[in-house]
């Protein structure tokens, strides 16, 4: 049997940076292990559902809900319930035959965490939260001209009360390669245990 691979889960709100951080450290991934730093995440998880994908759209990613009148949260639609669950073990199953996987991702919830912990238990996981100024989210919002206006805010919020990383990383702070190192000191200290 193959030794199980790395999971590095990148967690936080939409436009906070998950992808291009994710890009840029499967550049880097070389310096760190040889062999592959395999994508998955939600965009995949939709892609997969081919030219229909935007017939399930609105039952499968973040959504805005109001929790209560004054506070809006991002939740997952009913298939993304269903969906992303699925998409843990299918990551879990790559580390488990021996690839190094990186996990765009965004625990809006606890039940979602949870299962996440419950998946890759036994495998080693470095879990990166990324985060930024709220005023930036929401201009990078603007400027891509989607999500719907709000759903970064509604994604912070949901992610304040989801789980701590191992390392928390500002993407208006820091550069792309200065949080691709941090990440890859992470992963090296994780190594070395």
């Amino acid at each position: 049997m193959s030794v199980p691979g790395i999971v590095v889960v990148l967690d936080g709100p939409v436009q906070v940076g998950r992808s291009t951080t994710l890009h840029a450290l499967q550049e880097a991934w070389p310096r760190v292990r040889s062999g592959p730093l395999l994508e998955v995440g939600l965009d995949a998880a939709v892609a997969a559902f081919g030219p229909t994908a935007g017939r399930w759209e609105q039952l499968v990613l973040p959504r805005i809900a109001a929790e209560s009148h004054d506070h809006r949260r991002a939740v997952y639609g009913p298939l993304g319930r269903e969906l992303v669950p699925a998409m843990h073990r299918s990551a879990a199953a790559w580390a488990t035959g021996g690839f190094d996987v990186a996990l765009d991702h965004a625990l809006l919830d606890r039940a979602i965490a949870a299962d996440l912990a419950e998946v890759f238990a036994g495998l080693t996981v470095v879990h990166v939260h990324l985060t930024c100024d709220p005023d930036v989210l929401e201009d990078r919002e603007r400027e891509a001209g989607h999500p719907p206006a709000g759903t970064a805010l509604a994604q912070l919020a949901a992610l304040r009360d989801g789980p701590v990383g191992d390392v928390e990383l500002d993407t208006a702070q820091t550069s792309t390669e200065e949080l691709v190192e941090v990440i890859i000191a992470e992963v090296g200290r994780r190594l070395r245990r």
